[in-house]
C-alpha cells in the first residue's frame, strides 16, 4: 500500500505532494537459495528445496552454510557482479556448504524500492530507473510504473 500525503504550507500557494517511504519500503534485494546437489546433511537438505528471504534468515536453512554464504549475500546486496567470481550470470552464484555435502544456487532478486516488483538483470546490471529520496538523501531503484507515478513527488523517509 502506498500513502501519498498532501501537505500545505503558508509559504506555498500550491499543495506539495510527498511520498513517505517508511511505511512502504521494499528492500532492494531478496535472495532465492535452491539446493541443487545433496548428500549426507544434518539439516536434511534435499535437491529442489528453496529458501526466499531478504533481511531475516530463513527457517530451516543450515546455519553453518548461511554463515559461510554471507559474504556472497552481502556482495549481491551491494550489487556485486558474480561473474567476477567465475559465475556465468551477474546475480547468481553456486556455493558449497562447509562440509562439501550440499550445493546451493544463490540468486539475487532485485526489486523496486516502492512497489516491490522484480527488476530485470542483464549483463550490464540491474535495469531500473532512479528516484531520489530527499530526506535523508539516497537513491531509490524503481520500476517504470513507480517512476512515472512518483517522479514529480517529494520523497521522504
Amino acid at each position: 500500500m502506498i500513502y501519498v500525503i498532501i501537505m500545505t504550507s503558508e509559504n506555498h500557494s500550491e499543495k506539495e505532494s510527498i511520498l513517505r517511504l517508511r511505511d512502504n519500503w521494499e528492500e532492494a534485494v531478496a535472495f532465492r537459495v535452491t539446493i541443487i546437489d545433496d548428500g549426507n546433511c544434518r539439516a536434511n537438505h534435499k535437491v529442489g528445496q528453496k529458501f526466499e528471504f531478504s533481511w531475516k534468515s530463513p527457517e530451516g536453512i543450515c546455519t553453518e552454510s548461511l554463515v559461510g554464504m554471507y559474504p556472497i549475500l552481502h556482495s549481491m546486496r551491494v550489487f556485486g557482479d558474480m561473474r567476477e567470481l567465475g559465475s556465468s550470470e551477474r546475480n547468481v552464484r553456486v556455493y558449497n556448504c562447509p562440509s562439501r555435502e550440499i550445493k546451493f544456487k544463490i540468486k539475487a532478486l532485485y526489486k523496486c524500492n516502492i512497489c516491490g516488483s522484480q527488476l530485470q538483470v542483464n549483463q550490464d546490471g540491474v535495469q531500473s530507473l532512479q528516484l531520489q529520496c530527499t530526506k535523508p538523501e539516497f537513491p531509490l531503484r524503481v520500476c517504470e510504473s513507480c517512476y512515472s507515478n512518483y517522479k514529480e513527488k517529494r520523497i521522504e523517509w
